[in-house]
């Protein structure tokens, strides 16, 4: 099983703030790094568009505000390019056509994730089969997923994660059984998870459930927003879900010992 750094929350395009948590990710051997794109246009709900907020560019529209930080074709490049040099896979999250348009054309990128928010949903999900080998979509558009891979093959190239509304949601809000119900439902089908949950804990014994993959939240040490993790705490998710499979691993072990 593998973990994903997800590290797309409040980096205002800034690239050395990107560059450091890419390396902070590296570091806590994260397995690759999922970065969002959207088209603000079209994800800012309209009564927030022209609200005037504070930012480091100074106080403007809501809307320009999440313009300017958005990643930029210039810092994609680089941050693309420092992730090869590292060693690490970048994949981006997009939210509507136009960001996954962006992507393909700056981001030389085979995988790419739909955002559990995506914007008019079914045509992303008729782009991304088109223009990338493999996607990743949310649990919330499955019945319109399947619709557009019904070869059995074609489900090979897929993975569908599992989160929550919330971010970051009630324990009581979590539903974790969801992932037993997706992985016995669809058994041809990769799934993963999506945490949103603050902390650690309980989204680490996820790893019991068989997922191909868990993202996690990756930021700096100053988030106020407990799903985001600091890079010593992200270690150790990643140190105590490897306790967790050596642990399972005894008890796999033990299953094989023939009866004495």
């Amino acid at each position: 099983m593998k973990l994903y750094a997800n590290i797309g929350i409040g980096h205002e395009n800034d690239i050395d703030v990107l560059k450091q948590r890419v390396v902070s990710a590296a570091q806590c051997n994260a397995d690759a790094i999922i970065i969002g794109k959207s088209t603000p246009v079209k994800t800012v709900p309209s009564n927030k568009k022209y609200v005037p907020i504070r930012s480091k560019w100074g106080t403007m529209a809501y809307l320009e505000v999440a313009k300017r930080s958005e990643v930029s074709k210039q810092n994609a490049l680089i941050l693309t390019d420092f992730c090869k040099e590292i060693g690490i896979p970048l994949i981006w999250s997009v939210t509507d056509n136009q960001a996954g348009a962006w992507v393909r054309e700056n981001c030389n990128s085979n995988t790419i994730k739909v955002h559990y928010d995506a914007v008019d949903p079914i045509e992303l999900i008729q782009y991304c089969k088109e223009h990338f080998e493999h996607a990743i979509y949310s649990h919330v558009h499955m019945d319109d997923i399947l619709q557009y891979y019904t070869n059995t093959n074609k489900r090979r190239n897929i993975t569908i994660y599992y989160t929550t509304d919330q971010f970051p949601p009630k324990v009581e809000e979590l539903e974790l059984g969801r992932i037993d119900k997706l992985t016995k439902k669809w058994p041809d089908v990769k799934i993963a998870y999506e945490s949103r949950e603050a902390g650690i804990f309980p989204g680490v014994a996820v790893a019991y459930k068989g997922v191909d993959f868990i993202e996690k939240y990756l930021g700096d040490d100053d988030s106020d927003n407990p799903s985001i993790l600091t890079p010593e705490q992200f270690y150790d998710f990643w140190n105590t879900m490897n306790i967790l499979f050596e642990a399972d691993q005894v008890t796999l072990e033990e299953n094989l010992q023939p009866d004495k």
